[in-house]
């Protein structure tokens, strides 16, 4: 789901295509926001790499590759906090929401729980 949402964000960033909103109405804004870019690139980018990175742990967290779980929760937290500041500048400074950003703090909220509980209960 993540790297979907994430790849169809980076998809339209790099085509300078405005994303279908439905809902919100604000991805227009968000998009288009100095908010949307870190060191020259797309934030959704930046989100589809990790998001992708955090399969491949999974991946070889399954094939019982013990430091998976640490670093894929590792990754989720900073994926999360990341996500809760964008999610912060979204409410707080530009005024406007962008559905698919949404989707994508919820994604790796859930990511994040899941992989917390992984290191609980292996």
């Amino acid at each position: 789901m993540g790297a979907g949402v994430a790849g169809y964000l980076s998809w339209t960033r790099f085509f300078g295509l405005t994303p279908v909103c439905v809902g919100f109405g604000g991805c227009d804004i968000v998009n288009a926001s100095r908010f949307s870019e870190l060191l020259g690139l797309p934030v959704a980018l930046w989100g589809l790499a990790a998001y992708v990175a955090l399969a491949v742990l999974g991946i070889l967290s399954l094939r019982g590759v013990g430091w998976a779980d640490l670093l894929a929760f590792g990754l989720a937290v900073g994926g999360w906090l990341f996500s809760m500041y964008l999610t912060a500048v979204e409410a707080f400074v530009l005024q406007a929401w962008c559905v698919w950003c949404v989707v994508s703090a919820v994604t790796i909220s859930l990511i994040t729980a899941l992989s917390g509980l992984r290191l609980l209960r292996p």
